[in-house]
């Protein structure tokens, strides 16, 4: 199972052993986050540029964001950032009768430092996302929380919890993140990934009703529907395995085996 650098910083290419096993933690992950009937999607590299806009994402992470050019002048699309940003739109302007629990893969793109092993500009990213109450909402992030870490510490990762904020642009966004660790909105699940480099692997966002507000979806007594994510970075959690135990899936421990088994 290898990963080895291209010609561009943060960027990696996989062989068959490691995108075959990506394949497995998928499915896995599926199985472990199901807690009623669960749709999933595969999501392409790219979103509408106005659906970055409209999510905010483009004001918050401005350095961040990829952009897709054509002959120099910006197109309508952007590089997925997200992979939950492809789910929103999908609930325009509807009101849902019940809480709605959707997953989704993407490659994504983000303009990060690469200095350290785990922080990649293209990666892979597994996401659940819940929109409903925000009772509803708070008690699937504890859920998928605890999930995930029991999950994590049958792999041998020895996941961390920690809370944590988002990267926000700017003066404006020293502000957001102070609230956002006030409030603790956003969790994180942060292992080793290499000798001395400990990242987070896992996070669990609560995002209150900024998504609903702005795609038009309410909940069935009227009001902006509520959302919470839980994400995975599907290649850091290969390293962070790799780290653990070795290059080789075939000697890990069987216990890791069994809890990524089909």
């Amino acid at each position: 199972m290898n990963a080895e650098p291209t010609p561009a910083p943060g960027v990696i290419l996989v062989d068959g052993a490691a995108d075959e096993l990506i394949a497995t933690v998928v499915h896995a992950l599926r199985r472990l986050c199901a807690g009623q009937p669960l749709g999933h999607l595969r999501a392409p590299p790219v979103l509408a540029a106005a659906v970055a806009e409209r999510a905010g994402y483009a004001a918050s992470f401005p350095h961040l964001l990829g952009t897709v050019s054509q002959g120099g002048a910006a197109t309508d699309l952007v590089l997925t950032p997200a992979a939950c940003y492809h789910v929103y739109p999908r609930y325009e302007g509807r009101t849902l009768a019940g809480p709605e629990e959707l997953s989704v893969v993407a490659d994504c793109f983000r303009q990060e430092a690469t200095t350290e092993p785990g922080r990649l500009r293209s990666f892979r990213m597994f996401e659940t996302v819940l929109l409903g109450t925000p009772e509803q909402c708070l008690t699937w992030r504890d859920d998928r929380l605890d999930r995930l870490t029991r999950w994590l510490e049958t792999l041998g990762v020895e996941p961390e919890a920690r809370l944590a904020n988002d990267p926000f642009w700017g003066r404006t966004g020293k502000l957001l993140a102070a609230a956002q660790q006030a409030d603790g909105l956003k969790w994180e699940l942060a292992a080793d990934v290499a000798p001395g480099v400990r990242q987070a692997v896992v996070s669990v966002n609560y995002h209150k009703e900024h998504f609903g507000a702005a795609f038009g979806i309410r909940t069935a007594d009227g009001a902006p529907a509520h959302t919470a994510c839980l994400g995975v970075g599907l290649d850091r959690l290969l390293l962070a395995l790799r780290h653990a135990h070795g290059p080789m899936p075939e000697h890990w421990p069987t216990s890791v085996n069994t809890a990524l088994a089909p």
